[in-house]
């Protein structure tokens, strides 16, 4: 095989949720395969720190964008500000997410508007705006981040839960009708995966020991893992895939 179909030269990709853990680490792997990369979150400063570090450590040109997802009218500025610094956008990563633990019960409307909104409404609607962009360059990839969670339930997060299968199913409607313009989408659905948002859930009493006895391995992995999926679904290597949920679950679905 090629190795070299896992190159990026030569693209542009947007990361959302880029100053995040598993946004990071797709960023910066995303720019060391040699993609222009514009990460994307809430705060400005976290952006510019982020971009500027993995600008060095790479070589590639990174920068940061701010944009809330959850807000629609933040969309086109964002956009637009890319295609004016770079032409194109090849490359779309929804890794942007949010989360409540209270059981179903005692979930308030805010609550669910505010998950729905990061984890479902503003990628889907960011990726409508692009589509036709990816459309007139002959193609791209959508890659979303969805989770387990959307098979399985766990008590506490049954919101995040169905969010999260919601982006399941939105990433096969999406490539079922944007496939004859050459736009792969696909999703990765990760289990625990230690970062800034799993940790807390995964440090309450009994949770870590309990979630690790249902894997096969008998660990959890790291942003790195995601990352290395997601340049695969990014790269001409993944030219023929798409319409698939790919897991990292550790064989906790087996």
């Amino acid at each position: 095989m090629d190795v070299s179909k896992f190159s990026l030269k030569g693209k542009v990709a947007l990361v959302i949720g880029g100053a995040g853990d598993i946004g990071g680490a797709i960023a910066e792997t995303f720019a060391a395969a040699g993609a222009s990369v514009v990460i994307s979150s809430r705060k400005q400063e976290n952006l510019d720190k982020a971009a500027a570090e993995m600008s060095q450590k790479t070589g590639s040109k990174v920068v940061g964008i701010a944009c809330h997802i959850a807000k629609l009218d933040q969309h086109k500025p964002l956009v637009d500000a890319i295609m004016k610094e770079f032409g194109r956008i090849d490359i779309v990563v929804n890794s942007s997410g949010t989360s409540f633990m209270v059981p179903l019960v005692n979930v308030e409307e805010w609550q669910w508007d505010a998950i729905m909104n990061v984890n479902l409404k503003g990628p889907f609607f960011l990726c409508k705006l692009i589509a036709p962009i990816m459309k007139e360059q002959g193609g791209g990839s959508i890659i979303n981040i969805s989770s387990y969670m959307g098979v399985r339930c766990e008590e506490t997060l049954g919101v995040y839960c169905i969010s999260k299968a919601a982006v399941m199913h939105m990433t096969r409607v999406m490539a079922k009708e944007w496939g004859k313009w050459n736009i792969r989408v696909n999703a990765i659905a990760p289990a625990w995966v230690h970062s800034r948002l799993a940790d807390p859930f995964l440090s309450l009493p009994g949770v870590n020991d309990r979630m690790l006895a249902q894997t096969v391995i008998g660990r959890f992995g790291d942003p790195d893992d995601v990352a290395a999926i997601a340049l695969y679904l990014a790269s001409d290597a993944a030219k023929n895939q798409t319409a698939a949920v790919i897991p990292l679950d550790y064989g906790m679905l087996t």
